[in-house]
C-alpha cells in the first residue's frame, strides 16, 4: 500500500512538473519567441537582430511582430540594413505539438531596406551575404544537439509595399520600390532549424535588393549618359 502511494505521488509530481512547464511556456510565449528570433537571427547574420514586440495568439493561430531590425555590418553609416514594422503570422495550430511546426503564412508589409555602398565599392548586402554563407557553412558537419530539435516549415512568406533607400559613397542617391517578393515552402517537408529559416529569408532579401539596385542604378546612369549626349548634340 505504501509503495502504491509513493508511485501515485511520483506520478502526480511528474504531472505537476509537466503542467508547470507547459504553463510557463504558454504564459511566456511572446518573450520566448522574441528571444528566439533575436538569437537565431543574430547568429545567422552576424549582426544585431532586435524585435520591439511579439504578440502570439496560439489558440487562434495568429501572431504579430513589430519593430524587427537587422543592424548594418560595422563600417557602414546607416544604423540598420532593414526595418520591419508590420509582420503578421498564421500558424497551423495542429502542428505545434509535432515536428515540424508549420507556419502557413508570413506577411511583411512595408519593409524598408537600406542599401549602402562605400567609396571602395563594398556594399552592405555583399557583407551580409558573406556572413550568412559563412554561418551556414560553419554549422555543416556539426553534431546535432541532444533533445528535441525545433524545426519549422514556412509554407508562404511575402514581402510587399517595400522601399530601398540607396546611398552610394556617403551621398543619398535615391529611394526605389522593392518589388513584391514571395518565398514558398521554406524548410520543405522535414522542416529546418530557426537559424536556417532566418538565413534562407535573409539571403533571398539581400539578393533581391542587390538586383533591384543594380537595375535601377544602371537605368539612372544610362539616363544621365543619354542626357549628356543630347545636350552635347544640341550644343548646351
Amino acid at each position: 500500500m505504501k509503495k502504491k502511494i509513493i508511485i501515485i505521488a511520483a506520478v502526480v509530481g511528474l504531472i505537476l512538473v509537466v503542467a508547470g512547464t507547459a504553463t510557463y511556456i504558454l504564459t511566456n510565449l511572446d518573450f520566448l519567441v522574441k528571444a528566439a528570433i533575436e538569437k537565431n537571427g543574430s547568429q545567422a547574420t552576424k549582426t544585431a537582430v532586435r524585435v520591439s514586440s511579439v504578440k502570439i495568439k496560439l489558440a487562434d493561430g495568429e501572431g504579430a511582430l513589430r519593430g524587427l531590425t537587422i543592424a548594418n555590418p560595422s563600417g557602414f553609416s546607416f544604423p540598420s540594413f532593414i526595418t520591419l514594422d508590420n509582420i503578421s503570422v498564421r500558424i497551423d495550430v495542429k502542428s505545434v505539438a509535432g515536428t515540424p511546426v508549420i507556419i502557413d503564412n508570413v506577411l511583411v508589409s512595408g519593409p524598408e531596406v537600406f542599401y549602402e555602398m562605400k567609396e571602395n565599392g563594398t556594399a552592405n548586402v555583399d557583407v551580409l551575404r558573406k556572413n550568412l554563407t559563412a554561418s551556414g557553412s560553419s554549422r555543416e558537419g556539426q553534431p546535432q544537439k541532444k533533445g528535441k530539435e525545433v524545426r519549422l516549415r514556412v509554407r508562404k512568406l511575402v514581402f510587399e509595399k517595400g522601399k530601398i533607400h540607396v546611398r552610394v559613397a556617403k551621398s543619398i542617391a535615391n529611394t526605389v520600390e522593392l518589388p513584391r517578393l514571395e518565398l514558398a515552402d521554406i524548410g520543405r517537408q522535414s522542416g529546418a532549424s530557426p537559424e536556417e529559416i532566418a538565413r534562407t529569408i535573409a539571403i533571398a532579401l539581400t539578393e533581391e535588393t542587390a538586383k533591384v539596385v543594380a537595375r535601377t542604378q544602371g537605368e539612372r546612369l544610362l539616363r544621365k549618359g543619354t542626357e549628356k549626349l543630347l545636350n552635347k548634340y544640341l550644343g548646351k
